[in-house]
């Protein structure tokens, strides 16, 4: 008996719907499985790749979007005359990156201080500050107008405070990670002991 063209249909549509659900519950596992979290920050649902930007480094080296490509990156934005949160930010990234280096020494990664304060961080000020706390951290600065489009990027605020003989910055203190594309991968915050970072940081490694 030949089958008519609505029955054809037919069976065609219930073999299509059966591969459907078969490829469903095949992927199913995967789709349960608990994506890692991190105790200090979020992981973004999707990498996002930045507009081009060009700054200079202690070394007076370009630093651009290529830079951060190749290994991944811990950025934070700050200034050398920051009186608490950017030094003690410094220290604690030198002690994860101490630790990595120790334990997953395959798994490079770099570090990086980008100065909202390029006034009194020139390249010169940004090495011997830098020097204090990790040798192999870049410090990052370039003109206000660049330094400005990099931060808005990233959705960082700061604003200049001025006060009796100087000034001071109100600024973002969050810590970027950026992936080996160069991506901007995952935010954490810097106010958590340097345990948790190093935690978080070891998930991410080890997991992606």
């Amino acid at each position: 008996m030949v089958m008519s063209r609505r029955n054809i249909i037919f069976v065609f549509l219930v073999l299509f719907g059966m591969s459907v659900l078969f490829a469903y519950f095949q992927s199913l596992p995967s789709l349960l499985q608990k994506k890692p979290t991190l105790l200090t920050g979020k992981i973004l649902t999707r990498p996002m790749e930045l507009d081009n930007f060009e700054l200079i480094d202690q070394n007076n080296q370009t630093f651009n979007s290529e830079s951060l490509k190749g290994n991944w990156t811990i950025l934070f934005f700050g200034y050398t005359n920051c009186p608490d949160v950017c030094p003690t930010t410094i220290y604690k990234l030198a002690e994860v990156k101490n630790d990595v280096n120790q334990n997953l020494p395959s798994k490079n990664f770099n570090t990086v201080l980008v100065t909202l304060d390029p006034d009194r961080d020139t390249p010169e000020r940004l090495d011997e500050y830098i020097g204090y706390f990790d040798e192999s951290m870049l410090g990052v600065t370039g003109t206000y107008k660049n330094i400005q489009s990099f931060s808005s990027n990233l959705s960082v605020f700061y604003q200049r405070i001025n006060k009796d003989g100087g000034y001071d910055f109100n600024h973002t203190a969050s810590i970027f990670v950026f992936n080996q594309d160069g991506s901007l991968f995952a935010t954490m915050s810097p106010a958590t002991s340097v345990s948790e970072l190093r935690d978080d940081f070891y998930t991410i490694l080890n997991n992606f």
